[in-house]
């Protein structure tokens, strides 16, 4: 993605409990000069748009697909933080097919309507970027669950300041919970090592 595109995309928001969490992982990470604001955490679901000129009918396209009804929510299960020259980013775990046949249903309600998610040539990889600095640490585990309520429309542009980008909201979907079987107290796949006590879940 070129720093002056303006990329649309489909995702999940972190909910505002979590960022503290989320702080301590980026610093641990050694992500701090070019950490993402804990405000624009996301995990991204699909890219909708991606132009250099702001595309004025997309989001009513994407609302128009979207207006069935979307599937129940997906558990998101977090579970492995790990980085390189380019940064770090936290990985999903366990289950990934909770996600990926949520993905799966979105796509087929955008396709219905001639919108087809970019760059997913290689399939659904969950994750989110914490930061874009040079991250030289050994990968550690961590267990946390978190259930999205809404799924969002939201446009990555450049900062009018010229530094970094900004995420605007364009449209909420409020999503129904996941079915009981998929709720994250259920059974669950142990971790690859043992958990730092600072980083287990409450």
């Amino acid at each position: 993605m070129s720093s002056q595109t303006i990329r649309t995309f489909l995702g999940f928001q972190l909910p505002p409990a979590l960022r503290p969490l989320f702080a301590e992982w980026q610093r641990r990470a050694g992500q701090t000069a070019n950490a993402v604001d804990l405000a624009m955490l996301h995990l991204t679901l699909c890219v909708v748009g991606e132009t250099f000129q702001r595309d004025l009918f997309l989001r009513n396209r994407v609302i128009a697909a979207l207006s069935a009804a979307l599937p129940p929510a997906a558990p998101i299960r977090l579970g492995r933080i790990h980085g390189g020259a380019m940064g770090a980013e936290l990985v999903t775990r366990g289950r990934a097919h909770e996600i990926k046949d949520f993905f799966e249903a979105v796509a087929t309600l955008l396709g219905s309507h001639g919108i087809d998610p970019l760059h997913r040539v290689s399939g659904l990889r969950p994750h989110i970027t914490l930061g874009y600095d040079r991250a030289l640490f050994d990968a550690f585990n961590v267990i946390r669950h978190w259930t999205p309520e809404q799924l969002l429309l939201i446009e990555s542009r450049p900062h009018p300041g010229g530094k970094g980008r900004e995420h605007l909201v364009l449209h909420r979907w409020p999503l129904l919970p996941p079915a009981q079987s998929a709720f994250a107290f259920m059974a669950e796949e142990p971790p690859a090592s043992p958990i730092p006590p600072l980083l287990r879940a409450a």
